[in-house]
């Protein structure tokens, strides 16, 4: 008891401690499987649907908190070290959380994203981003000062990014048209530009999932394929590389291409050859002789081709780029859709997840920045 027999006098109800503090906000999830596209026969309007072009690049999720930026490809692998020029956004963005879709893309002059300078550009890694500099264009947030904003409406995350992204060199927010799908792949096509992204206006964003709310309209006829062999020289042919697709739940051969004519990308196919090169072909194909050395999933190829045969093959299929960017198990043969009609509630695929297999482990163009 205090001197003088005096008691201490209790707090009284304004002189209580208030729990004032916030909680910390959730830390950014490690990785996460991109959405994916289904593909859609022909460009439409719609007036629930946004449409944008479907930058020709590597698909790439960016993350970014506490000063720092980080990029992860559709494999969920870092490639952060790949694309150094990347950092300078850490000052525009400061010590905002967020995450980023979008796509990694080198352009050529006039601005288009060019898939062959990419392939180079994979090919040299970090050294290449004095000679072949590469920008983010990004389409989507899917979290903002920590929080998740997957479960937004498609119109809330695109008018969000574009506030976040304003005047954040080297990450663009290419701008989205509204309703009139005709108009724009019209004008695309018009600048060799090769395909529209469109999504529901409404739509949530779902991970690893071919999404019927995104849709992907082709311009030309390209195709990623998975590489299943490559094959030396030989009679009659040159070397080359043999290309699978996924058909329900197994490869199947898609046709076979030209290697490589540059010597880096050719040097830098070889040696990935050689870390992925396995006895047993992960696809059922005919007996090869000892030109052929089959590999296990990890390397693509994007392709140009005249369509395909009656068994699905491709016609006449010409190289555009060699990856390791691409996840193998997205190289599906798939039918395109029809698109949406005004007068239908919803029409599309039903959401499929993609599970891995088991596989042995104002203008169109964005602003040129030389």
């Amino acid at each position: 008891m205090p001197a003088g027999g005096a008691t201490r006098a209790q707090p009284g109800p304004s002189e209580v401690p208030l729990p004032l503090e916030l909680p910390a906000p959730s830390p950014l999830p490690g990785r996460i499987r991109p959405e994916a596209a289904v593909p859609c026969i022909e460009a439409f309007d719609h007036p629930e649907w946004r449409f944008t072009v479907d930058w020709e690049g590597s698909r790439a999720l960016l993350f970014a908190g506490s000063g720092a930026v980080r990029l992860q490809d559709e494999t969920l692998a870092d490639v952060t070290l790949r694309y150094p020029e990347m950092q300078a956004a850490r000052r525009r963005l400061g010590e905002r959380a967020l995450v980023l879709d979008g796509a990694v893309v080198v352009l050529d002059p006039d601005g288009r994203p060019d898939l062959t300078s990419l392939g180079l550009r994979l090919a040299l890694g970090a050294s290449g981003a004095r000679s072949l500099p590469a920008v983010y264009l990004a389409n989507d947030i899917l979290y903002l000062d920590g929080s998740p904003t997957l479960s937004w409406p498609l119109d809330r995350r695109l008018a969000v990014l574009r506030e976040v992204l304003e005047g954040c060199e080297p990450i663009q927010a290419p701008d989205h048209v509204d309703s009139r799908g005709r108009a724009l792949a019209d004008a695309a096509s018009a600048r060799d530009l090769n395909a529209l992204l469109a999504r529901r206006g409404d739509a949530p964003y779902r991970p690893g999932i071919a999404s019927p709310d995104r849709l992907r309209v082709a311009l030309d006829q390209r195709t990623t394929c998975a590489v299943a062999a490559v094959t030396s020289a030989a009679p009659g042919r040159s070397r080359g590389m043999v290309l699978a697709e996924l058909q329900g739940a197994r490869w199947v051969i898609a046709g076979w291409v030209e290697a490589p004519a540059d010597r880096v990308v050719s040097r830098w196919v070889e040696r990935l050859a050689e870390t992925l090169g396995t006895d047993a072909p992960f696809l059922d194909a005919p007996a090869q002789g000892a030109s052929v050395r089959w590999l296990r999933p990890g390397i693509t190829a994007t392709v140009v081709h005249e369509g395909r045969h009656a068994d699905g093959t491709l016609s006449a299929p010409a190289l555009v780029a060699v990856r390791d960017d691409c996840d193998p198990t997205w190289c599906v043969r798939r039918a395109a859709v029809a698109p949406p009609e005004v007068d239908e509630a919803r029409r599309g695929f039903v959401p499929t997840v993609l599970l891995p297999l088991p596989l042995d482990e104002a203008s169109l163009l964005p602003h040129v920045s030389r």
